[in-house]
């Protein structure tokens, strides 16, 4: 039995059309990136920061981007990242967009935002984004410290907003 009805929520679900202005998930899925798709390292970021200009999008919380962020981002929470919103973020889509979360300052065990931050640029026409990873040296080599990458990279905290 609930083999059957497992089966008629599959078929069912399959029925539903995606709503005007939203993405299907075999689009999402198109749009993720591989592991290693347009991730750059701390040296990758510092010269795409010299060639021109760059939105860095911090996608954390407002609590963590708080903490500590690269100073001249924008805290874009993951759940900001909309249709509506992203025109006011990140204006020229062809334009370099670099995503920040967690991960790009040091490994964890959760998945990146990035990587789910990514698709949603993706399929709104943005052209050149970047998934940020100061700790991981393409090249190879021993992971950088935390001391190493504020050497290269101006970091910055916010004040907490008052109540």
């Amino acid at each position: 039995l609930s083999v059957l009805l497992l089966a008629g929520c599959a078929a069912r679900a399959e029925e539903v059309a995606t709503p005007p202005g939203m993405v299907s998930l075999e689009q999402f899925k198109e749009a993720l990136p591989s592991e290693t798709e347009q991730e750059l390292d701390l040296e990758g970021f510092l010269a795409l920061k010299k060639a021109g200009p760059v939105t860095v999008m911090d996608v954390r919380s407002p609590e963590s981007f708080n903490r500590q962020h690269i100073k001249g981002s924008i805290n874009a929470p993951l759940t900001d990242l909309t249709e509506k919103n992203l025109p006011t973020l990140a204006p020229d889509k062809t334009a370099a967009v670099v995503l920040v979360c967690d991960y790009s300052f040091m490994p964890t065990r959760m998945i990146s935002m990035t990587m789910q931050a990514y698709p949603v640029l993706k399929t709104n026409g943005y052209q050149k984004i970047y998934r940020l990873n100061l700790w991981a040296p393409k090249s190879g080599g021993p992971m950088l410290t935390s001391e190493q990458i504020a050497q290269k990279l101006e970091l910055e905290t916010s004040a907490a907003p008052t109540p």
